[in-house]
């Protein structure tokens, strides 16, 4: 009886391990204390390859405004933004000096391709399959968008937020870019 106990235990670990862990709650840190960088602070720099073979270094982006985001395709409010990030990211920031960069977070490039491709996104998106980029910035916790000003400070951060907050991530990366 101890062992089919001890085995049901065991799997309950297990399951809620693989059901939690992906992106969004982890009820032991709080976002704050899984942010890496602080607002006013340099954005830590990277080289990230993008899904399209080219690579993009955030340093040389300087003299634009960044919206950086990590996005996990497995993370549900993730998914929610990367379905309207054509329509309601790329397009609204198109001409304004502004550099919207999403990286996915912890997906082989041909993971991340083969999704981008069932879900019909066609605009450049970066790879951090062993998730380096992505722990220079935090430890856990997806959606999460830096907003980068054109000195490459941090200027805004958000982390976990809804569908509902795009407009107010935007409207606050477009202030940065006049």
């Amino acid at each position: 009886m101890f062992d089919l106990t001890r085995k049901i235990c065991m799997a309950s670990v297990v399951l809620a391990t693989l059901l939690f862990a992906s992106c969004i709650k982890d009820e032991v840190e709080s976002s704050d204390d899984t942010t890496l960088v602080s607002i006013g602070q340099a954005a830590p720099d990277f080289t990230v390859d993008m899904l399209d073979g080219d690579k993009i270094t955030l340093s040389a982006l300087r003299g634009d405004v960044v919206l950086l985001t990590f996005w996990d395709p497995e993370c549900p409010t993730c998914q929610k933004q990367m379905d309207v990030a054509e329509e309601r990211i790329v397009q609204r920031l198109q001409g304004k000096n502004i550099h919207y960069l999403p990286i996915s977070r912890g997906y082989t490039r041909e993971y991340i391709s083969d999704y981008c491709l069932s879900r019909g996104y066609d605009f450049p998106i970066g790879l951090d399959p062993q998730k380096r980029i992505y722990g220079l910035y935090a430890t856990m916790y997806v959606p999460r968008s830096f907003v980068i000003d054109k000195q490459g400070i941090i200027r805004h951060i958000y982390v976990e937020y809804e569908l509902d907050a795009l407009d107010a991530i935007l409207s606050a990366t477009e202030q940065l870019a006049k």
